[in-house]
């Protein structure tokens, strides 16, 4: 094991496309580090410049004690894994497996004794004989993994591992990324586009847009605290309900409704002003069940409800223009893998908001409900900037 540390690099493809621009960050010996992104953020790319696999224009790569800026890929002692496993079809699995150690030359009973250690770990010891064409895609994913973890590498690389499976055979191989990450603690940068990967796998996360990391912190700070709106926007499921709102007096103003400003924070500065208001779906609850007695509200009419069996998703509309930035509409990229889509199309004069509320709610599409929030979960960001404006209880939730 090792750790990897990244000082200032930066990849531009010919003379103008900065795929990552000047990141430095260090992973920690042992630690599992997720980056994530929308689609063209320069997650892959930078991964591939630490496996050598791309040259980086400036910048240094560390790997343990070494400087591996300009070693080739091979002699990096790292192992990467692929979204399309890449694996020989004419071979079996123990072949497969084993393929890595018989081109370093290790003897035949070592190689054996090896490949069958990891595959009693995945469960793949009674597949060894079958070829890639006779294994599910989840058993290939597995004897991809294992072909990299018999090698003993200082670090894991992988690349979208996950993607090509099917919904519920990811949540299976994230249970079992989740469990190996437990028992090898070996260092190891995990690039996905799924920000449930993100938060269930990841040690640490960091969250990237054109190529800049736009914050690096647990997968708890970066939801509790996000830095700007890109983040605040791009994580959590269903996403934070962004609402621009004027402070006016003690109040925040949006559309016919208003909210308490909270007193642990100052904005003075924005008197008459717009800034974001952000308001997590989990954060709200059925004012009528009485659990946030006190708590402000906002009575809305549901378009849409939705029952997840434990949970309910109220979904409304505020009769205001929706946040409509560059970093909003980074991150409001659609993706497949998530199912939490609102089912809404809203006009330009529209925002659509969701909450998810305790599964006793009896609201039903068309009900008015009040739907109340504790302030100390409200999130703030400056409308022109797009970084946070922080409250005191969000800096000691990020500690």
């Amino acid at each position: 094991m090792a750790r990897i540390l990244l000082d200032e690099v930066t990849k531009v493809f010919g003379s103008e496309v900065v795929a990552v621009d000047h990141v430095s960050l260090e992973v920690a010996d042992g630690e599992f580090m997720v980056l994530v992104g929308p689609s063209g953020c320069g997650k892959s790319t930078l991964l591939r410049i630490i496996a050598g696999l791309e040259e980086l224009s400036t910048g240094e790569v560390v790997i343990g004690d070494s400087i591996v800026t300009d070693m080739s890929p091979r002699d990096r002692d790292i192992a990467m894994v692929f979204q399309n496993y890449a694996l020989y079809p004419h071979m079996t699995v123990e072949q497969n497996l084993g393929l890595g150690l018989k081109l370093r030359g290790a003897p035949k009973a070592e190689r054996k004794a090896k490949v069958g250690e990891v595959a009693q770990v995945l469960g793949l010891d009674t597949l060894l004989g079958r070829k890639p064409a006779q294994l599910s895609g989840g058993q290939r994913q597995r004897v991809a993994m294992g072909r990299a973890m018999v090698r003993e590498p200082q670090a894991f690389l992988m690349d979208e591992p996950l993607s090509n499976l099917d919904a519920k055979l990811r949540v299976q191989m994230r249970a079992e990324l989740a469990r190996l990450r437990d028992t090898l603690h070996t260092t190891t940068i995990y690039v996905t586009h799924d920000q449930v990967e993100a938060m269930t796998l990841g040690d640490r996360v960091a969250v990237m847009k054109d190529g800049v990391v736009q914050q690096l912190d647990t997968p708890q700070a970066l939801y509790r605290a996000p830095a700007n709106l890109f983040v605040a926007a791009f994580i959590g499921s269903p996403s934070m309900n962004l609402i621009e709102a004027t402070v006016n007096g003690g109040e925040l103003a949006f559309a016919e409704h208003r909210l308490p400003v909270p007193g642990d924070v100052d904005l003075r500065a924005y008197e008459g002003r717009s800034l974001v208001l952000g308001l997590r779906p989990a954060d709200f609850e059925d004012a009528a069940l009485g659990r946030d007695e006190g708590s402000p509200t906002l009575h809305v009419r549901a378009d849409v409800v939705e029952e997840l069996g434990s949970e309910i998703n109220v979904i409304f509309r505020i009769n205001i223009a929706p946040v409509a930035t560059e970093a909003v509409r980074a991150a409001a990229e659609p993706d497949a893998a998530d199912s939490t889509v609102v089912p809404l199309v809203a006009d330009a004069n529209e925002t659509i908001c969701t909450a998810r509320v305790n599964a006793r709610c009896p609201a039903r599409a068309g009900d008015d409900v009040d739907l109340a929030i504790a302030t100390d979960r409200f999130h703030f960001f400056d409308l022109e900037s797009g970084e946070v404006i922080t409250t005191r209880a969000q800096q000691a939730a990020a500690g």
